[in-house]
């Protein structure tokens, strides 16, 4: 049983025994004093005045009245039985719907109670898995670097790799690996033989540089050593020799 009918019927309960006790004043011509009543009271619960009670007792003292004292009711004064059934269904009433108020209330503020302490939990909830995510995430962040730092060496050798002068890399690669320069790749090995170490021109010049010299043929490396070697020991310097290039259009 819910305790918003508890609370009804206990209510229904007191207001029963209220309307029991009424009854009591009924049409009888006297009615005998009980613990705590006064003459006021009394005079209230039949509809008349305490100088009425008094005239028709011969009572001496209006403050004074002894417990089983019969008190003698006026013709006319009788306190309608009906009128106390209505006034106490009333009252029964009120205070039934009032405690059902007040039960319903209580009941709303335990299920709001619940409710808060639910949607507390799982605030608390949400803020402890975003809390481990962030942690997650906060050792994901500080373990990369130590991965980066653990490939870095290999990172810094590759563009040492590269630079090898591979069998299958470009010509100018070969070339510049072998001792060649820019500046004699530019000056010489470009407008002589547009960087085929293979070219041969009409008037039979071979190779990178365009000569009929031995070097003028065979791998970019030996065509490279023997420019370098013809620009040293004819021009004294590579930088000699670009130069004349540039000068002259032949070397």
């Amino acid at each position: 049983m819910s305790k918003v009918k508890q609370t009804a019927l206990a209510v229904a309960g007191v207001a029963s025994v209220f309307v029991a006790g009424s009854s009591i004043v009924d049409a009888a011509s006297t009615y005998t004093v009980k613990q705590g009543d006064t003459l006021s009271q009394l005079a209230d619960n039949f509809n008349m005045t305490v100088d009425d009670l008094i005239k028709s007792n011969n009572l001496k003292d209006a403050d004074m009245i002894f417990v089983d004292q019969k008190i003698e009711v006026p013709d006319g004064q009788d306190l309608d039985a009906a009128d106390v059934a209505s006034s106490a269904d009333d009252t029964a009433s009120e205070a039934a719907s009032l405690a059902m108020s007040q039960a319903a209330s209580s009941a709303a503020a335990s299920e709001a109670a619940a409710a808060s302490s639910a949607a507390a939990a799982s605030s608390a909830a949400a803020s402890q898995a975003a809390a481990q995510k962030a942690a997650a995430s906060e050792a994901t962040q500080q373990a990369t670097p130590a991965a980066v730092q653990t490939a870095s060496p290999a990172q810094q050798a590759a563009p040492t790799q590269q630079a090898a002068p591979a069998a299958g890399g470009s010509t100018k690669a070969q070339f510049l690996a072998a001792g060649g320069t820019e500046a004699l790749w530019n000056a010489v090995v470009v407008p002589e033989s547009g960087g085929n170490p293979n070219a041969v021109s009409p008037n039979g010049y071979r190779g990178l540089g365009q000569t009929k010299e031995g070097w003028g043929s065979g791998s970019v490396s030996s065509q490279t050593a023997g420019m370098v070697n013809y620009a040293n020991s004819r021009y004294g310097s590579i930088q000699n020799a670009t130069a004349f290039r540039a000068a002259n259009g032949w070397w």
